[in-house]
């Protein structure tokens, strides 16, 4: 599948890896930068999804899409992403995700809007209001405030965005489930392809988070770094079991 993604904020939150690991399959280790464990939102905009081969389907035009997602390897070493709950507006690509690809999909409501820049400031704001059906609410401004530069140039910003990987756990595509029961994990990659991420660094004014609160994750506190990319066009292949 090719995709591109608009619009796409980044907001992280450090936290105890404590708090996160319970969450994570056995088969999967928990990835930390300087001792922490960290978390996620990317918030964006999917524009003129295509699987390979087939025609564009007009529903998967333009959707907006929340993911929430943390930073693990596999036994083998090769770092990618972990997806604890992913938010999407297309109830097609929500049934497809989740029943095809194992991934934690759910249907909700998310307005992305963006604003012309005012009179002090060279970038324009994007409001994000996101709401899922148990009442998880994420309101947000976010404004980007440098000049684009590569992810590259920082350790945390290519620790955190140069990953070309993703896991999920077939044996449980649901969102946020704690794992309870050893050695019932099916863990599948996908990779991803891209050019490397530019990056804006970003403010940010929260009006409600409690998109993880009934988690017991407290993500009330401004995130510690919040980045805005305006356009990437990314390329997703498809799952395969891997192995342990």
């Amino acid at each position: 599948m090719s995709q591109v993604w608009r619009h796409v904020t980044f907001l992280h939150w450090a936290i105890e890896p404590s708090i996160l690991a319970p969450f994570i399959p056995e088969d999967l280790i928990l990835d930390t930068y300087q001792g922490k464990a960290w978390i996620s939102y990317s918030c964006l905009n999917v524009y003129h999804a295509k699987l390979r081969f087939v025609p564009p389907v007009p529903g998967m035009l333009s959707f907006n899409q929340i993911n929430i997602r943390t930073y693990v390897r596999s036994a083998e070493g090769k770092p990618g992403v972990y997806f604890l709950k992913i938010g999407a507006t297309n109830r097609f690509v929500t049934f497809g995700c989740s029943t095809f690809m194992h991934l934690p999909f759910v249907h909700n409501n998310y307005q992305l809007t963006t604003a012309a820049p005012a009179a002090h400031q060279k970038f324009g704001a994007v409001h994000i209001a996101c709401a899922f059906p148990e009442q998880e609410v994420l309101r947000c401004v976010v404004t980007p405030v440098s000049q684009p530069y590569p992810a590259t140039a920082y350790p945390l910003t290519t620790w955190l965005t140069e990953r070309y990987s993703m896991y999920t756990d077939a044996q449980h595509p649901f969102p946020l489930r704690e794992q309870t029961t050893p050695g019932t994990s099916q863990i599948l990659i996908c990779e991803v392809t891209h050019h490397p991420w530019t990056l804006q660094d970003a403010d940010i004014t929260v009006e409600s988070n409690s998109l993880l609160a009934p988690y017991g994750f407290d993500l009330s506190k401004a995130p510690s770094l919040v980045t805005y990319t305006k356009e990437l066009k990314a390329y997703i292949w498809g799952f395969r079991n891997i192995s342990l």
